[in-house]
């Protein structure tokens, strides 16, 4: 099923989600945050974005080429996952270390950050970790994904590049697909950027799609 823009596809995730968006390197993933953030501000739902290794700045940065308006996006709360990079509004920084990724301090910060209210929360860059984390590393990173599923104060959307994460540990990817309760595809197909659910719980989401021609003019 086609649909108009990417906000008919946004209204159909569910509280507490945790959602798998994949999309290979020949699309601009950055045009998916620019329609996050103005479907969120459309509907006045907050936002806040969890960036790894400096990834929302390079999101900007190609936003800002294409003749986007980055304004709002600059002001949405961010939690610095690695990286060295202060872009955006900067609520806290964890540390990646050598082995781990202290998650008891991230929901701290997490918390302050969204406060009371309901949240959609992308993650960008999430694949990076797949490359400076150890294959155990990994693994631990995604039960613990896991472990928020069904936190109904949040939509979370991992934004990951599958032809780094599929090439790196591609069964850690395929664990990853099993613990989200959507997954999404964003890849080319012919000239058009094509955005489609491949998997959700809501049956009036499975198989729309939208193309990024559509969107991106309307979103």
């Amino acid at each position: 099923m086609v649909v108009d823009n990417v906000g008919r596809i946004l209204e159909g995730l569910l509280p507490g989600e945790t959602v798998l968006l994949e999309y290979t390197s020949y699309v601009m993933p950055e045009l998916l945050l620019k329609s996050f953030w103005d479907f969120c501000a459309e509907k006045g739902i907050p936002m806040i974005i969890d960036d790894v290794l400096d990834t929302f700045g390079e999101y900007l940065i190609k936003l800002d080429v294409g003749g986007f308006d980055v304004e709002g996006l600059q002001g949405v709360p961010v939690i610095k996952i690695g990286g060295s990079s202060r872009t955006g509004n900067v609520f806290g920084i964890v540390d990646v270390g050598r082995h781990s990724l202290d998650f008891g301090y991230y929901e701290s910060i997490y918390t302050r950050a969204r406060g009371d209210k309901f949240v959609f929360n992308p993650v960008l860059g999430f694949h990076k970790l797949f490359l400076s984390l150890s294959e155990r590393e990994v693994l631990r990173l995604i039960r613990n994904l896991a472990s928020f599923v069904g936190h109904r104060d949040r939509v979370a959307v991992y934004v990951v590049n599958s032809d780094i994460a599929g090439a790196t540990f591609p069964a850690h990817l395929a664990l990853f697909r099993d613990v989200a309760t959507t997954v999404m595809s964003f890849d080319l197909v012919e000239t058009e950027q094509v955005l489609r659910v491949v998997k959700s719980p809501n049956p009036d989401l499975r198989g729309s799609a939208v193309s990024i021609d559509l969107w991106a003019r309307d979103f």
